[in-house]
């Protein structure tokens, strides 16, 4: 599932509780969250580039990446990209996965593992 809020509004509301005279528990929960997102968004920013130089890493990172994001809980555009590039590969692991169990055609076996050459991981 997707985060429901986005940092930028998280970030936003943290910057008003900072000018609270109190640090309310609820603050420091927060501030938390935020610099949890800040991390995953830097490690899917880093996942991005290294893929971009055609490194290619297992559909179970980056499931651990997603795994991470609905924890935290908000929205950045790089998750966005992330939660379709993982929509598409668990597509294609399903897709294979049944081509291994059937009898499929060799055409339609060549056109599964070209589009499984073509995703970034």
């Amino acid at each position: 599932s997707l985060p429901q809020q986005s940092l930028a509004n998280v970030e936003e509301l943290a910057l008003r509780g900072r000018s609270l005279s109190l640090r309310p528990r609820s603050l420091v929960v927060l501030d938390n969250r935020v610099q949890r997102a800040y991390e995953l968004r830097n490690k899917i920013r880093g996942w991005s580039f290294k893929n971009n130089n055609n490194d290619k890493d297992s559909v179970k990172y980056v499931a651990s990446m997603i795994k991470e994001a609905n924890q935290i809980n908000l929205g950045f555009p790089e998750l966005s990209i992330l939660s379709k590039v993982h929509r598409n590969a668990e597509e294609w692991v399903d897709r294979a996965n049944v081509a291994l169990r059937s009898k499929i055609s060799l055409h339609e076996l060549e056109t599964l593992v070209e589009t499984g050459q073509k995703l970034p991981l």
